[in-house]
């Protein structure tokens, strides 16, 4: 058999529960529901977004916080509708439905392509008549590409690039880029008996660059071929004095241009495609 409840216990918790009624009361104010559907709109969450805001207008219809929250939370919607129609587009498009961009910024650097194609030799490090070249292996071809890289930073580290083709549902990587200067003021600066603040982020904010990869002959074949840019900075400045030009860019790894991509690997920004070759 239950013992009675100890009357003083039940007015106890009667009064509890009208505090903490009361109090929750208290905080139930305008600012406070329109922080509610600001929270949500910071989360991305439309639902949640939706009911804060619906709250807001039930309990407070005439508040001066009610305007920009529903103009906030409308926003958030048709953001989130066009990135899902812009999902659905890419699905079925496959990897052709991702855009391509031309210019690819990250923080304080930014990487614009102009251009890229195949070639017997890739020409670097020119100077007055003379310029430094590779030729492929057998077997092999040269992808080249021509971009400048603007940034704020004295001495930044550049952009990963690497080259993939299509394979049924994933990216196969068939390339990776290295970068080279494009130009110095003469053969004095190539040897560094001179600098070149031309090629110097501590005095240019933008330098011309030229990509290049190896890419084997097999591969060409199975286009569209996809440049792929990623904001992980993997090349790093280094100097030698003992080359020429002791100033060179050397890739250190770059774990985000993994051997194989999916579409996934574009949705958060990291990855993009500069240039598809069809």
């Amino acid at each position: 058999m239950l013992a009675e409840a100890d009357p003083e216990v039940l007015t106890l918790k009667a009064e509890v529960a009208r505090l903490t009624a009361e109090n929750r009361q208290l905080h139930m104010t305008p600012s406070a529901l329109a922080a509610d559907v600001r929270a949500a709109i910071a989360a991305q969450n439309g639902a949640q977004a939706q009911a804060a805001l619906k709250r807001l207008a039930d309990t407070f219809p005439f508040s001066a916080e009610l305007a920009p929250a529903t103009r906030q939370v409308n926003a958030l919607l048709a953001n989130l509708q066009a990135a899902e129609a812009e999902r659905k587009r890419v699905a079925a498009l496959g990897f052709k439905g991702l855009k391509t961009r031309a210019a690819y910024f990250w923080r304080d650097t930014e990487l614009r392509i102009a251009d890229a194609s195949f070639t017997r030799r890739w020409i670097f490090d020119s100077y007055g008549s003379g310029w430094s070249y590779l030729d492929p292996e057998k077997g092999q071809r040269l992808l080249t590409a021509t971009v400048s890289v603007w940034s704020k930073s004295k001495d930044p580290a550049l952009f990963g690039v690497g080259a993939y083709v299509a394979d049924g549902a994933t990216l196969t990587q068939v390339g990776s880029f290295r970068y080279r200067f494009t130009r110095w003021a003469d053969f004095g600066a190539v040897l560094g008996n001179h600098a070149d603040f031309r090629n110097d982020f501590g005095h240019s904010s933008r330098i011309p660059f030229t990509l290049g990869a190896s890419i084997e002959q097999d591969a060409i074949k199975r286009r569209p071929l996809y440049l792929v840019v990623t904001r992980e900075a993997c090349h790093k400045r280094h100097q030698d004095r003992l080359l020429q030009p002791p100033i060179h860019y050397l890739p250190e790894g770059c774990a985000t241009l993994k051997k194989t991509l999916t579409l996934d690997d574009f949705k958060d920004g990291t990855l993009a495609v500069l240039k598809r070759i069809d």
